[in-house]
């Protein structure tokens, strides 16, 4: 998914309700693949939204440019619900929950105590049995974890800032390349519980067949 990633999920409004409470040009909608939408020349000024119904009760957005629909989270959820979803290069990943206008619950989904808001458990019923804390070791145990990993992360957490040539051993640069990529198993376990958390919320989880599927793209004014 990449670094950044936003969406929300709006309970009881449809794709173009969910677009005008956001503030979109509705006359800008465009029906488009999630290729097209990379291939897409939008205004760097603009805000780019990506709208589709989940379900017959949820509609998904994705947020390709700009913040407008996480900033609209209290409006979408009026009379109902939403939830947001937001991570970024300085925020490993947060949860935003609100209710018929008025927010309840914000969740860091790597720290389970960093909750707070007017009912900070708000979502717990959702988060049962789910890995929500970075510190959690169970990801070790996991059998698809590259070969020579839980050496190299060993290593690099006790050695990394001493090497002082800043020398990797041959056999975990690709390791080391990995990481500087992004990869993370316990970041990847809070990721995915935080998807499974609002898809238990939602009825259906974030999946690829969505993604592969055809939404209403459109300007934020």
């Amino acid at each position: 998914m990449g670094q950044e990633f936003l969406a929300v999920w709006v309970e009881n409004w449809g794709v173009r309700d969910t677009a005008r409470l956001m503030g979109a040009d509705l006359g800008s909608e465009v029906r488009l693949s999630w290729a097209e939408l990379g291939r897409s020349d939008f205004p760097e000024d603009r805000g780019v939204v990506w709208i589709g119904r989940l379900n017959d009760r949820w509609t998904q957005v994705l947020q390709y440019q700009g913040v407008e629909s996480i900033d609209a989270l209290a409006e979408l959820s009026a009379g109902g619900r939403a939830l947001g979803l937001s991570r970024h290069v300085n925020d490993p990943g947060t949860i935003l929950y609100a209710v018929d206008g008025g927010y309840v619950t914000e969740m860091n989904i790597t720290r389970p105590k960093g909750r707070r808001g007017s009912d900070p458990h708000a979502l717990d019923a959702y988060a049962e049995g789910l890995r929500l804390d970075w510190t959690d070791a169970s990801w070790r145990t996991d059998p698809d974890l590259p070969a020579g990993w839980l050496e190299y992360a060993e290593w690099s957490e006790t050695h990394a800032e001493e090497d002082e040539d800043g020398d990797v051993p041959d056999e975990w640069g690709d390791l080391m390349q990995l990481s500087l990529d992004g990869y993370s198993p316990p970041l990847a376990e809070c990721v995915t519980s935080a998807f499974t958390l609002i898809g238990r919320a939602t009825g259906r989880e974030f999946g690829r067949d969505w993604m592969r599927g055809t939404h209403s793209c459109y300007l934020i004014e």
